[in-house]
């Protein structure tokens, strides 16, 4: 199985993976890592201890904007590991199909499954008048 982490500002991680858990029920090998009252640095040593912990082969890690802390401290850890799976931009729709493919899938191959599930669920709504 492959290990989800989840980054983001806030209570943003927390939230995501609670309403992903509501649809599809709890999820194990999933960790939620908030940036509030981490530096950069120490939020880098937070994931690291993460991602070394368990049985897990694989992680991808998913992060709630393209920049900020969460972003830094991911990326520095990136240029350590470069197999490391890092997915940012996280939707709902996203996180549900990692949830009910990461058995079935390797990182490798999920990955562009998971980035373009996220996108084609991004959509405008317009009413018919239009």
């Amino acid at each position: 199985m492959i290990r989800g982490i989840i980054v983001g500002h806030g209570d943003f991680a927390k939230a995501i993976l609670k309403t992903a858990e509501l649809i599809l029920g709890e999820q194990p090998e999933v960790e939620v890592i908030s940036n509030r009252g981490f530096s950069c640095a120490s939020m880098t040593e937070k994931i690291n201890e993460v991602i070394s912990k368990g049985d897990c082969k694989s992680t991808i890690i998913f992060l709630d904007l393209p920049g900020g802390s969460c972003t830094m401290s991911c990326y520095s850890i990136l240029k350590e590991i470069s197999d490391l799976h890092i997915i940012s931009g996280v939707n709902l729709p996203m996180l549900i199909e990692f949830f009910m493919l990461r058995d079935k899938y390797s990182a490798d191959d999920l990955d562009s499954i998971l980035v373009k599930k996220g996108k084609d669920n991004i959509i405008q709504l317009r009413s018919r008048n239009e």
